[in-house]
């Protein structure tokens, strides 16, 4: 895969602006859903997704990935000690 300035770039083709892409480094599956861990930057996000779309993505660790995220499905927590 060529590297890019931006690395959103490679996933334009949704309509998602808010994309992380990293390393698959674990997928663990459990009945009808799976836990998939990417490695983005210096962290790690963890999304679960369904094991049927792990198996029609032909997930395995080490892929590149990107974690799409829908602004109405994120939270935000206030981390400082307000005084």
């Amino acid at each position: 895969m060529k590297p890019a300035v931006d690395s959103r770039q490679r996933y334009r083709r949704v309509s998602g602006r808010n994309q992380l892409a990293g390393k698959v480094v674990s997928i663990q599956i459990q009945g009808l859903l799976a836990e998939v861990v990417l490695s983005v930057g210096d962290t790690h996000v963890t999304a679960i997704i369904t094991a049927n779309a792990v198996r029609e993505l032909q997930l395995k660790k080490g892929d590149l990935a990107a974690a799409l995220i829908k602004s109405t499905d994120v939270m935000i927590e206030r981390l400082d000690d307000p005084s």
